[in-house]
């Protein structure tokens, strides 16, 4: 009996060329590995850089500083919508399983936690001094393993956090000597942000793996719709609503303002999404830390603020750690980009450029 191939129903994997990378219904794995990482990247910096503008100019109306779990629950109420209609009608996700309603009330409680407090912490922080804590995440992971899990880290992870330490002292200090806005408790709430923050990634991607078949904005809608309702719970029961509703209403630009910063932060998660899935996360991570860079300088340039040169030299010894953990961790992935970087060079010289073969050298000497 002769057997048959079954030519049109093979079940291998997919390879990475024909693999989706949908971002807000548009489908870059159509385009080539370079337009790809070009568009994105840059979409990721202007869209943050952006953002961080939005949300300091947010900071800077006169008395909004006290009413940073309002902008939060305006972020929600705002990214839960858009997250709504994505899922709905641009994504368009398939959903034939239960729904982990109690998971993602943990995601939403860790979302809450990490984005809430790091906002709060501008009450009391310069914005400069916010994005550089938000930076060493390395930090409360490598404490967490150590005293948590019993682990043991590397040479480089401990000098990596050392900088990064030495950085955010310093800055702190720098901050303390020369902005009035200074206040220590803004310290405690970026920390505990991070804290949270360090969780909240490995969790989110946990319930990723676990539930395929959730969008990525099926899980934002999730996570931002129950926590819109934990924070209205927490401005209730604090008694902030009323009064930062009323601020908002003599304060006309904070609706239009918020609305921006919340569709900026979404578009910048769902490309950052699709720039890990078509660059890898180291691409994503150095594009993601030049948008620090450039945010705290912009920072400085836009909004008046009082400088010293000690920002200088704390927020390179921050980017120091950064990149030592970046290249550490990576090393072998970025030597192979080097190297096909390099080939690539060679091969544009070899086609625009031809040779001189030594008689010709000669015959042009004579």
């Amino acid at each position: 009996m002769k057997k048959h191939r079954n030519v049109g129903h093979s079940h291998s994997a997919p390879t990475s060329s024909n693999v989706a990378n949908l971002v807000c219904g548009v489908d870059f794995s159509k385009f080539s590995k370079h337009v790809q990482f070009l568009t994105l990247s840059s979409i990721v910096l202007g869209l943050y850089i952006l953002y961080g503008f939005v949300q300091e100019k947010i900071f800077h109306i006169p008395g909004f500083r006290s009413h940073g779990w309002y902008l939060t629950f305006l972020q929600f109420v705002y990214v839960t919508f858009i997250s709504y209609i994505d899922s709905r009608w641009i994504s368009r996700s398939r959903r034939k399983e239960v729904t982990p309603y109690y998971e993602f009330m943990g995601l939403a409680w860790l979302t809450v936690g990490s984005i809430g407090l790091s906002t709060v912490s501008l009450g009391f922080l310069n914005f400069p001094t916010q994005v550089i804590f938000k930076s060493c995440k390395l930090i409360p992971i490598m404490i967490g393993g150590i005293f948590i899990l019993g682990k043991r880290y590397r040479f480089h992870e401990y000098l990596a956090v050392f900088l990064m330490c030495t950085g955010l002292v310093g800055f702190s200090l720098a901050d303390q000597t020369v902005s009035p806005e200074f206040d220590s408790k803004g310290i405690i709430l970026i920390c505990m942000a991070l804290c949270v923050d360090a969780i909240f990634g490995n969790y989110q991607e946990k319930l990723m793996k676990k539930y395929p078949w959730y969008t990525n904005a099926d899980i934002t809608f999730y996570s931002y719709s129950f926590g819109t309702f934990l924070i209205l719970t927490w401005l209730i029961s604090t008694g902030q609503l009323l009064p930062s509703i009323s601020f908002s209403r003599e304060h006309h630009q904070v609706y239009p303002l918020a609305m921006l910063y919340s569709t900026l932060g979404y578009l910048g998660l769902q490309c950052v999404l699709g720039l890990i899935k078509s660059s890898g996360v180291l691409i994503c991570t150095i594009v993601t830390t030049m948008r620090k860079v450039l945010t705290l300088v912009l920072s400085f340039i836009f909004f008046a603020k009082p400088f010293c040169f000690q920002y200088v030299w704390s927020g390179g010894l921050v980017i120091l750690g950064i990149g030592i953990n970046v290249y550490t961790r990576n090393k072998p992935a970025i030597h192979m980009s080097m190297a096909a970087g390099s080939r690539s060079f060679k091969r544009f010289l070899n086609s625009h450029y031809t040779p001189i073969s030594d008689s010709e050298r000669t015959i042009q000497q004579v």
